[in-house]
C-alpha cells in the first residue's frame, strides 16, 4: 500500500473515532429542556407531599383539640348538672333561695351569669368550707390572667345576698375551666312550647332549662364546640307548695306549721 493511501486510511479511522466519541458524549448529557422539566416535576411532587403532610398534621392537631375540648366540656357540664339537680329552694320574702340569671355576652359568645343555692359540692375545692353544706353558687364568664374568657365560680353562704357578700368580703372568683368560654341558659315556655331567653320570675326556680357550654379552640378559625343539656330541676315541683325556709317566721299565725288547714309551711319561733 502506498504511503498516501496509508495516511488517508489513518485519517479516516481518526475521524470515525472522534465521531463515535462525540455521539457517546451527546447521549450521556441532558439538554436544558430536560433539566427544566425534571425540576418542575420534582417541585410538583414535593408540593403535593408537603400538602399531604401538612393536612395530616392539622387533622391530628384538631383531633387532639376536639378530644381535649370534649373532656373539658363533659367535666364542666357534669359539674353543672350535679349542682343544678341539687338546687335548694324555700319560699322567702327576701328571695334568699331564688334562682337568678343575668344575660351577657363575651367575645361573641353567650356569657350568662347564673346563681342558685345548692347542696352539691360541684366546683368546690377540698379546702372550701362550703363543700359539705348548702351554699349559694354563682357561675360566670370572666377574663382569666391571660386575658381570655373562662368559666369562674363564686361560693358563699346559702342565706347571703350575693352582691353584698362579694362587696363585703371581696370574694374572688375561682377558675373552674379555661376551656369553657361561653355559657347560655334558656327557659322552657309551656305556652309557646319553645325555648326562650326570658324568665321574669324573681323568687322562684325554673322547672326546665336548656344549658349550653361553649368550648373554644386555640385556633381562631375553628368553630367552638357546644355541649347542650336539658335539665328538669327536681326542686321546682315544690315551688307551688311554697315551702318556707326553716329560718323564716309566720307572724300571721299563732300556731306552728303542723296546725290546721294542711298548711305546708315550716314555722319556727312563731308567737305563742
Amino acid at each position: 500500500m502506498r504511503p498516501t493511501q496509508k495516511a488517508s486510511a489513518k485519517n479516516s479511522r481518526t475521524v470515525k473515532l472522534k465521531t463515535q466519541n462525540l455521539n457517546i458524549e451527546q447521549k450521556r448529557a441532558f439538554t436544558l429542556l430536560e433539566v427544566i422539566v425534571a425540576m418542575v416535576v420534582l417541585t410538583i411532587a414535593l408540593s403535593v407531599a408537603f400538602q399531604a403532610f401538612s393536612g395530616t398534621i392539622r387533622a391530628w392537631k384538631r383531633g387532639t383539640e376536639v378530644i381535649d375540648g370534649m373532656k373539658h366540656g363533659d367535666f364542666a357540664m357534669n359539674q353543672l348538672v350535679s349542682a343544678i339537680n341539687s338546687t335548694i329552694y324555700f319560699n322567702n320574702p327576701r328571695k334568699t333561695y331564688a334562682f337568678k340569671v343575668e344575660k351577657n355576652t363575651s367575645a361573641g359568645l353567650p356569657a350568662d351569669e347564673i346563681s342558685f343555692v345548692t347542696s352539691s359540692g360541684a366546683f368546690m375545692p377540698e379546702y372550701s368550707p362550703f363543700t359539705d353544706g348548702p351554699h349559694r353558687i354563682k357561675l360566670l364568664i370572666d377574663d382569666d390572667d391571660r386575658g381570655n374568657p373562662a368559666l369562674f365560680v363564686i361560693a358563699m353562704p346559702a342565706i347571703a345576698n350575693d352582691e353584698d357578700f362579694e362587696d363585703e368580703y371581696d370574694a374572688e372568683p375561682e377558675l373552674a375551666s379555661r376551656a369553657v368560654q361561653g355559657l347560655e341558659v334558656l327557659f322552657w315556655d309551656d305556652e309557646a312550647e319553645d325555648w326562650t331567653e326570658e324568665w321574669e320570675k324573681e323568687n322562684s326556680v325554673p322547672e326546665r332549662i336548656l344549658l349550653t357550654v361553649f368550648v373554644v379552640s386555640d385556633d381562631e378559625d375553628e368553630e367552638p364546640i357546644e355541649f347542650a343539656r336539658v335539665i328538669d330541676i327536681p326542686v321546682a315541683r315544690s315551688v307551688e307548695a311554697k315551702l318556707r325556709s326553716p329560718s323564716s317566721t309566720d307572724q300571721s299565725s299563732g300556731s306552728t306549721g303542723n296546725s290546721g288547714g294542711g298548711n305546708n309551711s315550716i314555722t319556727i319561733g312563731g308567737a305563742k
